[in-house]
């Protein structure tokens, strides 16, 4: 590809795809700290699946904007999901969830203000 040709965008499509992948492994994040830790306090987490799957959620009846960072910050998210998606037999800590949560929670409210 030469390098004088425009980079091709993300669809609206693949971006919601993106913030919904994002919304379920926040959920499937949340569900392994359960099982992992019965009883424990998990609102904070349960807080942070919420706050992923209302960005999805609003940015599903909104045009996506003509931003060419789109591209970066939803390659930042998929990446930010696969690592949760990773981590999901392995992570016991509820402290690491909360982080990984904080950070994909963070990637999805940037990839949602793409959204107008």
């Amino acid at each position: 590809m030469s390098e004088n040709q425009p980079v091709a965008q993300p669809t609206k499509e693949s971006v919601l795809a993106s913030l919904a992948a994002a919304a379920e492994a926040a959920h499937q994040a949340y569900m392994a700290a359960l099982a992992a830790n019965p009883g424990a306090d998990l609102s904070q987490l349960y807080m942070k699946e919420m706050v992923a799957l209302r960005v999805w959620s609003t940015a599903e009846n909104q045009a996506l904007k003509n931003d060419p960072a789109i591209g970066t910050a939803q390659n930042d998210l998929d990446s930010a999901t696969k690592i949760i998606r990773n981590g999901l037999s392995t992570i016991k800590d509820i402290s690491t969830w909360l982080s990984l949560l904080d950070n994909l929670v963070k990637l999805a409210d940037t990839v949602g203000s793409f959204f107008a």
